[in-house]
C-alpha cells in the first residue's frame, strides 16, 4: 500500500501567528579545533498567517540557515520553532520528512531533475504516495497557474532560468501548502524574470492565502513584501 502523502498542513487564520521562533540559535563546527561559526544567534520572531516576509542581509548573515530550520532541513541547537502551534525544532528524521511534505520549499538553484519533463518534475514530490487528488491533473493545473501550460513536455534544458524557477514553484505547491519558504528564488534570474517570479508569489498569497517567507539580497523584491526582517551576523537588526 502506498504511504499517504497528505500530512497535516500548517494552517492559521489570516493575521494569526503561523510561525514562532523563540531564542533560536544554530552553530556549525569548524575543522582543526577552530571555534564554531554562529549562523543564527538568539532569534525570536513571529510571522502572521497570510503574510509575505522578506529575510534580508549579506551573504553569511544566516538567512538560509533560518529558512532551513523553519523547514526542518536543519535542527536548531537552542530555542523553539513552532509552525501552526506544532514544535518543529525537535522532530525526528521521519517526522521532519512528513512535516516537509506539508510545506513548500523553493531554492535558488531550482533542483529540477534533468531527465524528467516539467510535468514529471512537478509530480515527483508526491509520486510515491497515495493522494486525495489526481497527481497529473494537479501538476497540469499548477503549470498553468505559473504560465507554463504549453511546457508540460519540456525538459529543463529546454526552459529558460525563469521558466525553470516557475516549474520549481509549481512543484513546491503540489500538496497545497499554506507555508512557502523561498531561498533566494530570484537570485539566478535577470530583473525581468525576478519580477515575474515575485508577482507570482504575491498572487499565491492573494489567491490562496499562502504565508510566504523569502530570503533575498534584492532590495526591490524585499520592498514588495509585507515586512522586512534584516539579519546581520545571525542576529535580527532594526535596519539594513
Amino acid at each position: 500500500m502506498e504511504p499517504q502523502a497528505q500530512q497535516a498542513r500548517p494552517t492559521g487564520a489570516a493575521h494569526d501567528p503561523l510561525v514562532r521562533l523563540r531564542g533560536v540559535r544554530k552553530t556549525f563546527p569548524m575543522p582543526a579545533g577552530a571555534p564554531p561559526v554562529v549562523a543564527v544567534d538568539d532569534v525570536s520572531l513571529t510571522i502572521a498567517a497570510g503574510s509575505v516576509i522578506a529575510l534580508t542581509g549579506p551573504s553569511g548573515s544566516g538567512k538560509s540557515t533560518l529558512l532551513h530550520m523553519i523547514g526542518a532541513i536543519e535542527h536548531c541547537d537552542e530555542g523553539v520553532i513552532e509552525v501552526a502551534g506544532r514544535p518543529v525544532s525537535g522532530l525526528s528524521s521521519a517526522q521532519a520528512s512528513a512535516y516537509r511534505r506539508g510545506i513548500g520549499l523553493v531554492f535558488q538553484r531550482f533542483h529540477l531533475l534533468p531527465a524528467l519533463t516539467a510535468l514529471d518534475n512537478v509530480v515527483v514530490p508526491v509520486l510515491p504516495f497515495r493522494t486525495d487528488f489526481d497527481k497529473l491533473a494537479r501538476a497540469r493545473e499548477l503549470l498553468a497557474l505559473v504560465g507554463l501550460a504549453d511546457k508540460t513536455a519540456a525538459l529543463p534544458s529546454r526552459l529558460s532560468g525563469g521558466q525553470q524557477q516557475r516549474v520549481a514553484i509549481a512543484r513546491a505547491l503540489i500538496n497545497r501548502p499554506s507555508l512557502l519558504l523561498a531561498d533566494e528564488p530570484t537570485g539566478n534570474l535577470d530583473s525581468h524574470n525576478g519580477t515575474a517570479v515575485m508577482d507570482l508569489l504575491l498572487r499565491l498569497r492573494d489567491e490562496q492565502g499562502a504565508t510566504i517567507v523569502v530570503a533575498t539580497h534584492d532590495a526591490g523584491i524585499a520592498a514588495r513584501c509585507d515586512q522586512v526582517l534584516h539579519l546581520t551576523d545571525g542576529r535580527l537588526t532594526d535596519t539594513p
